[in-house]
C-alpha cells in the first residue's frame, strides 16, 4: 500500500463509498427505532426517557466520532500522498487517544448526567427511567469508540463495506436482546428500560468483535499491518490528530448538545409535546442515514483530492455529492409528508400526541431537504482540514438557533410544531457560514468561484 493510489471521482465511485456508510447508518436507525418501539409498549414516558438519554449518549459519542473523523482525514491524506506505511502510526495514536475519551464518556454519562437530570427534568417517573438507562448505557462507549476508530481506517482508504457487517451485527443482537430483556420473554429476566440499555451494549460489543476479526483477516490489513504499533505507541501524529480532531469533537458535541437543550425546552410544554417531538426525532434520523454516508464521503474526497493536488475537481465533486444526498434524503424521509399519522400511531401515541406529531412533521420535512445540501458544505470545510473553522461555524449557528428556539418556546404561545421552525435557522446558517469559508479558500479562488457562478 505504499504506492500512490488516485481517487476516482465518477458517480459510481462516489456511491460505492457512500452507500455502505449509508447502509450502516440505516441499520443504526433501525436499532434506535426498534428500541423506541419496544420501550413505547411499556408507556410513553419510558419511550421519552430512552430517547432523551439516547440523545445524550449520541452527543457524548461525538467525541469518538470527531476522533475518527480526524483519523480518517489523516489516513486519506497519507494514502493520497503515497505514504500508506504511516497509516498504522496514525491508527495507533487514534486508538490511544480513544482510550482516554472512553473514560471521560463513561464518567459523564454514569455519574454527572443523573445529577443533571435531577435538576432539569420535572416529571419523576420519566426522570427515574432516564437515570436507570444512563447508568447502564454508559458501558457501551467501550465498544462504540473502538468501532469508530477502526472504521476510520476503512473510510480513510475509501473501502467502507465493513460498515455493513458491523452495523448488521449491532441490529441483530440489539433486536433479539430487546425482545428478551425488556419484557422478560423466553424465561429471561424482565428488565424493562435497563434491558434496552443492556441489549444495545451487547449489540455494540458483538459488532466490535466482528469488525476486529474482519480487519484481521482482510488483505488490506496484511498489506498495511494496521495493528503493528499498538504495543509501542509512537506519538508522531497525536498532536496532529488532536489539532484536527478537537475542533470536530467540539463541533459535533455542540451540534448534538443543542438537541438536548431543544428537547429540554419542549419538556416544559408537557408530555404530549415531549413525546411527539421524540417521534419526529426518530424519523429525523432517516435524514442522518444519508447525511452520515455522504458527509463522510465528502471529507475523504476533499482531503484526498487536495493531497493529490487535484483541487480543480473538488467543487464539482461537492455539487454531485450534495445532489446525491438530496435525492437519498427525499426518498428516505418521504413518510414525513405522505403518511405521518401512520408513523405516529406506531408508538402507541394518543390523539393529541398524534396531532402534534403530524403538524411537526410537515414543518420539519422542508428543513431536512435544506440540510441535504448544507451538511455537505460543512463536511467539505472539515475535509479540507479547516476543522477549527468548522467548529466556529457550528458555534455561531448554534447561538443563533438556540436564541430563536428559546424565544419561541418561552415568549410566545406557539405549539411544538412552530418551535421546530428553529431548524430552518440552523441549517441555513450552516450553509451560509460554510460558503463564507469556501470563498476565502485558495482552491475555491482558483476553480470553485468559476464553477459556483456557472453552476
Amino acid at each position: 500500500m505504499s504506492e500512490k493510489i488516485a481517487l476516482s471521482t465518477n458517480n459510481r465511485a462516489l456511491l460505492q463509498m457512500a452507500l455502505p456508510l449509508c447502509m450502516g447508518a440505516f441499520v443504526q436507525f433501525i436499532v434506535v427505532l426498534v428500541d423506541n418501539f419496544f420501550v413505547a409498549q411499556l408507556n410513553g414516558k419510558a419511550m421519552s426517557a430512552v430517547s432523551f438519554v439516547g440523545l445524550i449518549y449520541i452527543a457524548l459519542s461525538m467525541l469518538s466520532a470527531g476522533l475518527a473523523n480526524a483519523s480518517q482525514i489523516l489516513i486519506a491524506r497519507k494514502r493520497g500522498e503515497g505514504r500508506s506505511e504511516e497509516i498504522p502510526t496514525v491508527f495507533a495514536n487514534a486508538l490511544f487517544i480513544g482510550a482516554f475519551i472512553v473514560l471521560i464518556q463513561f464518567i459523564v454519562l454514569a455519574y454527572f448526567i443523573p445529577t443533571f437530570l435531577d435538576r432539569s427534568i420535572e416529571d419523576e417517573e420519566t426522570r427515574n427511567y432516564m437515570k436507570t438507562f444512563a447508568e447502564t448505557r454508559a458501558y457501551g462507549f467501550i465498544f462504540f469508540t473502538f468501532i469508530q476508530v477502526l472504521q476510520s481506517f476503512w473510510s480513510g482508504i475509501a473501502l467502507t463495506r465493513s460498515m455493513i457487517y458491523s452495523t448488521v451485527t449491532v441490529a441483530i443482537f440489539t433486536i433479539v436482546f430487546d425482545y428478551l430483556f425488556i419484557f422478560g420473554n423466553m424465561n429471561f429476566p424482565r428488565l424493562e428500560v435497563r434491558g434496552a440499555a443492556i441489549a444495545t451494549n451487547m449489540g455494540e460489543g458483538a459488532a466490535a468483535l466482528v469488525l476486529f476479526v474482519y480487519t484481521l483477516f482482510h488483505s488490506k490489513y496484511k498489506e498495511v499491518r494496521l495493528f503493528r504499533n499498538l504495543y509501542r505507541v509512537p506519538f508522531h501524529y497525536t498532536k496532529e490528530i488532536l489539532r484536527l480532531g478537537i475542533p470536530i469533537m467540539l463541533q459535533m458535541l455542540v451540534a448534538l448538545s443543542i438537541w438536548i437543550i431543544f428537547f429540554a425546552f419542549i419538556e416544559k410544554k408537557g408530555d404530549d409535546s415531549f413525546q411527539s417531538s421524540f417521534i419526529v426525532r426518530n424519523m429525523y434520523m432517516l435524514a442522518w442515514v444519508s447525511v452520515m454516508g455522504f458527509s463522510s464521503t465528502t471529507k475523504t474526497y476533499v482531503s484526498g483530492l487536495l493531497a493529490e493536488k487535484r483541487s480543480g475537481e473538488i467543487f464539482n465533486v461537492i455539487k454531485r455529492l450534495a445532489l446525491l444526498n438530496f435525492t437519498f434524503i427525499l426518498i428516505l424521509t418521504h413518510g414525513l409528508w405522505m403518511y405521518p399519522e401512520s408513523i405516529a400511531h406506531l408508538f402507541n401515541a394518543n390523539d393529541e400526541t398524534v396531532r402534534l406529531t403530524v403538524k411537526s412533521m410537515y414543518v420539519v420535512f422542508p428543513a431536512i431537504a435544506i440540510f441535504a445540501v448544507t451538511s455537505i458544505l460543512l463536511a467539505a470545510v472539515e475535509g479540507a482540514g479547516k476543522t477549527i473553522q468548522g467548529f466556529f461555524i457550528e458555534l455561531a449557528t448554534t447561538v443563533i438557533y438556540l436564541s430563536y428556539a428559546y424565544y419561541i418556546s418561552f415568549y410566545t404561545n406557539a405549539d411544538v410544531a412552530i418551535i421546530w421552525t428553529s431548524d430552518y435557522v440552523y441549517f441555513l446558517g450552516l450553509g451560509l457560514f460554510s460558503m463564507l469559508v469556501f470563498r476565502n479558500s485558495s482552491w475555491f479562488k482558483k476553480t470553485g468561484r468559476k464553477d459556483f457562478h456557472n453552476g
